[in-house]
């Protein structure tokens, strides 16, 4: 089984909806093969003519990276720009698939 997307508990974030100007509460989420959310409304963009998308989510102690400790209660979500995400698990509601 693995982790196929996360949603955040609670609110999670907002963005200023432009047609009222208002600013409108969503829970942020977060899906393998998703574009990268920059929690403004909009999305961190493009590498070259790429954009950059959720590739896997991994959950404590199934992340293997170099010389980090295990950490239990951390997601880590790797995007296509190399970098790695880590929430924390508690704010999180995790969606696991075959």
């Amino acid at each position: 089984m693995k982790i196929v997307s996360l949603q955040s508990v609670g609110l999670g974030t907002f963005y200023v909806e432009r047609t009222i100007n208002e600013a409108v509460y969503v829970p942020y989420y977060i899906g393998v093969g998703a574009m990268v959310d920059d929690l403004r409304g909009g999305y961190e963009g493009v590498i070259g003519g790429d954009k950059i998308t959720v590739t896997k989510i991994e959950f404590g102690f199934d992340y293997q990276g170099n010389k980090l400790p295990a950490q239990p209660d951390t997601y880590f979500v790797h995007s296509s720009d190399g970098h790695i995400r880590v929430l924390p698990a508690d704010k999180y509601i995790a969606e696991w698939s075959e």
